[in-house]
């Protein structure tokens, strides 16, 4: 597949063999290598999708990756919460079948035997001695001290001598170290965190896009001059044209000048007459308001001359008026009467005298 050619230059550093199959430190690194590997392998079997990229929606990038799963026919039966975590059961299936579409094919992995010696059996049921030990492990020290120290016959420059000439043959294979080294070298890592502010980083910063600049500086500088040549040529090009149609269309222009003063002209007059026609039509507002109010007056006044009303009143309030004052007659007429009667009672005068003022007074009304 040309693994390390061609997709460590992307930016991306070599994997490990657990990688995807445990959480990482940086999640958002993690879902972005592995979206970006799927990609790298699909493009291979002939897809056209587009890698994405660290500020693009994880929902979305999970969905378009489904998409295009799809289209290949790799099976894909894990939710997009399993692959969107960017590890684990899922992600490593979908890289498997990749590779296996590919044509990569996954060697079975090959343990070694222990070389250790069985252990012995023990016998619980056994009576411990412990004088016996004590002497077996008494004679096993005397026995390692007459090795080392001139026991058997070999003297400590001799020793050396040996150990000199002897070669140290390694029983590990170099692919097993490989491996191992693989495996442990994320561990061996050591992240200084720099702090932000300090100053040795703001001059390692700046050395750094220094660097950039100038490198860029050359290729950017002659791409700017063939665009500012280009712009040049254009803009003379069409300061010409110009040029070329301001001569022949200078009638045109004068006269257009001309109308466009004269529209001018009406315009302002347009706007004057506008304002008197304004004035005028308030004024006729204002002596319509004021004809309607007199009309309604004078329908107010004439509809009170013809009305009939108030006399009919007048004359339902004397009619009542007579009534009353005859039923306060015949009133007077009966105290009249009570009153003479009382007199006639009391000072002994006369029916006849006691009735004439009643009677005079009858005649008189």
């Amino acid at each position: 597949l040309n693994y390390e050619q061609v997709f460590f230059p992307k930016g991306f550093r070599p994997l490990t063999r657990t990688f995807f199959a445990m959480p990482s430190s940086n999640p958002a690194e993690q879902f972005h290598y592995f979206t970006t590997l799927a990609t790298w392998l699909m493009n291979k079997l002939g897809n056209d999708a587009k890698p994405p990229s660290h500020y693009d929606d994880p929902n979305s990038t999970v969905a378009n990756l489904t998409l295009e799963l799809k289209k290949l026919n790799v099976p894909n039966e894990y939710a997009p919460m399993k692959v969107k975590q960017g590890h684990g059961e899922a992600v490593c299936a979908i890289l498997h079948s990749l590779l296996e579409r590919i044509g990569h094919e996954f060697q079975k992995p090959y343990h070694h035997p222990d070389d250790y010696a069985e252990e012995a059996q023990v016998d619980d049921d056994a009576a411990l001695d412990a004088d016996a030990i004590a002497d077996e492990v008494g004679a096993d020290t005397e026995d390692e001290d007459d090795l080392y120290y001139g026991g058997g016959g070999i003297t400590v420059e001799e020793d050396r001598n040996k150990q000199m000439v002897t070669t140290i043959e390694p029983s590990i294979e170099p692919d097993v170290w490989k491996l191992e080294l693989e495996r442990v070298l994320p561990q061996l890592k050591v992240t200084v965190v720099s702090d932000g502010k300090e100053w040795r980083t703001h001059i390692a910063q700046a050395k750094q896009h220094q660097d950039a600049v100038l490198s860029r500086l050359p290729q950017s500088t002659g791409a700017l001059e063939k665009i500012h040549a280009e712009v040049s040529d254009t803009l003379e090009m069409v300061a010409k044209i110009e040029r070329k149609l301001n001569s022949q269309c200078e009638a045109d222009i004068s006269e257009y000048a001309a109308k466009q003063m004269d529209f001018t002209a009406k315009q302002e007059e347009y706007n004057k007459n506008s304002e008197g026609i304004n004035a005028l039509q308030n004024e006729l507002a204002t002596v319509t308001d004021e004809l309607q109010a007199i009309k309604s007056r004078m329908d107010e006044r004439g509809s009170a001359m013809t009305d009939t009303s108030p006399v009919v009143k007048i004359k339902t309030a004397l009619t009542r008026i007579k009534q009353e004052a005859r039923a306060m007659e015949v009133r007077i007429g009966v105290v009249s009467h009570s009153l003479v009667l009382k007199r006639l009672g009391t000072n002994g005068f006369s029916a006849k005298s006691a009735l004439q003022p009643s009677i005079r007074a009858a005649m008189r009304n």
